[in-house]
């Protein structure tokens, strides 16, 4: 698995990669983690050529700590699972 950062199209919404990477051959989903500047972390699980994807992503692998120093910047408890996934902070309860 590899770990990508793009930025989302509309900001902190819009298109993002997975679709394409699909189109590509690829598998690639994405971490709940977007960062006030609109960038999402998510994951790679084929091999894939991103350089081919839109230059608006703007799309760069990370290692796994920059990946999980970027969701820890969004919550301190995210660590790695044993999947290579970020974990993700638990729901608050319904009231």
């Amino acid at each position: 698995m590899r770990y990508l950062k793009w930025k989302l199209s509309e900001g902190v919404s819009g298109t993002y990669p997975p679709k394409t990477i699909a189109s590509m051959g690829g598998d690639a989903s994405t971490s709940s983690y977007v960062d006030n500047d609109g960038y999402r972390i998510g994951y790679l699980w084929e091999d894939v050529d991103i350089t081919l994807l839109d230059s608006a992503w703007n799309v760069t692998e990370m290692t796994e700590a920059q990946a999980l120093a970027f969701a820890q910047a969004i919550w301190v408890d995210a660590e790695i699972s044993p999947d290579g996934r970020i974990s993700v902070p638990p729901l608050d309860p319904p009231a």
